[in-house]
């Protein structure tokens, strides 16, 4: 009877009662006896399920990881507390929140048709998702003004680390509170029907119809369009003073460098939150635009699609910036130094790749130290 059972929820479930909804049920369920489930969702199809666990797994634990080292290295070495760290270690917490409290509990949402993680976490975890991509739209917004004040108005104070931790938690706080709409309208909705063996727990939005529309249009325009229109106005004008710049050879190409590596984190932002913001707004002014046999599929794969971006931005702020790199390759040394073997020591050079066996406390030893600290 799955089939039966999405198909009830095919039929505009947030808006109908239960008593609607298990009539639609019943007629259903007699007409729908013999045929292939795939027919009415392609997400039944065993196949695709395995691909899309695949693909959650990848995009969960490298996006994990590669954030979760971002946060250590910068939080860990001091040369690294800067404004514009500041704001990106708040980008790569917001991708460690969804790859570990949103995006697990979605796909088993998904792919078993059934909400399992009780009213509380009904309340908190789908109506937070959007939190994390309005956090980090807002924080590379900040970058874009904290660099703009820099480069185009060099004489002027520049923001300072306790102003930016302050401008953090402010987001945070704002990105929260406009989460809470959704969190008051989001019910559970349970359908016990012993006589027809049915028992299902939903998470489902529940508010009129129009109201919801403008929240969720105010939401896109606030939450994407605004902050990512005012990042590339400021991105262009430190563009037109940089070209513009004739003194300062060496300092104009370390800005153009960092400039373009967090150009690249908008572009990577932009790419990959823009279709599902668009697919949200599809199905919520035209819900029948897309054929409900690949509705949750389509969801999914835009899901995962721009979380890749959580993948994508360690490597962009962290592996294209020299001074990051330099200062993992100095933890990756630390924990080697740690590795003993017959009174010998195994460190790691970053100028040469390889790891040299020395003694403890020779000369050699303390000169690749220096070295390093330079």
């Amino acid at each position: 009877m799955a089939e039966a059972e999405y198909s009830l929820l095919s039929l505009d479930f947030e808006n109908m009662s239960t008593a609607d909804i298990l009539k639609n049920y019943k007629v259903y369920a007699n007409f729908s006896q013999g045929f292939d489930e795939t027919e009415f969702d392609i997400l039944r199809d065993k196949r695709w399920q395995i691909g899309i666990i695949l693909l959650y797994v990848i995009v969960i634990v490298f996006g994990f990881i590669g954030n979760l080292l971002v946060v250590i290295v910068i939080v860990r070495y001091k040369q690294l507390h800067t404004v514009t760290n500041i704001f990106i270690v708040n980008l790569a917490l917001a991708d460690i929140a969804l790859c570990l409290f949103n995006l697990p509990f979605q796909l088993h949402y998904q792919l078993t048709d059934n909400w399992a993680f009780g009213r509380i976490l009904c309340h908190v975890i789908n109506p937070t998702f959007g939190v994390p991509v309005f956090v980090s739209s807002l924080s590379i917004l900040a970058i874009a003004i904290d660099r703009f004040i820099l480069i185009v108005y060099p004489f002027k104070n520049r923001m300072t680390n306790i102003q930016a931790m302050f401008l953090v938690v402010l987001i945070t706080m704002v990105t929260v509170i406009v989460a809470i709409p959704l969190m008051v309208f989001t019910k559970l909705d349970i359908i016990d029907e012993p006589m027809i063996h049915l028992y299902k727990i939903y998470c489902v939005e529940r508010w009129e119809e129009k109201s919801k529309r403008i929240y969720a249009l105010s939401v896109f325009v606030l939450q994407f369009v605004i902050p990512l229109l005012l990042t590339t106005v400021f991105y262009s004008l430190i563009c037109i003073v940089l070209k513009n710049r004739p003194i300062k050879k060496h300092e104009t190409r370390r800005n153009r460098r960092t400039n373009k590596i967090l150009i690249s984190v908008v572009l990577t932002f932009t790419l990959c939150w823009l279709p599902w913001n668009i697919f949200g707004l599809v199905t919520e002014f035209f819900p029948k635009s897309i054929p409900l046999k690949y509705l949750r599929l389509t969801d999914l794969l835009i899901k995962i699609f721009a979380m890749s971006s959580a993948c994508v931005n360690p490597f962009l702020y962290g592996w294209l910036n020299d001074n990051f790199r330099k200062e993992f390759g100095r933890l990756l040394g630390s924990g080697l130094k740690k590795i003993q073997m017959n009174g010998t020591y195994a460190e790691y050079s970053r100028t040469t790749g390889y790891n040299h066996t020395l003694e403890l406390g020779t000369p050699t030893k303390k000169r690749i130290i220096i070295e390093d600290e330079e």
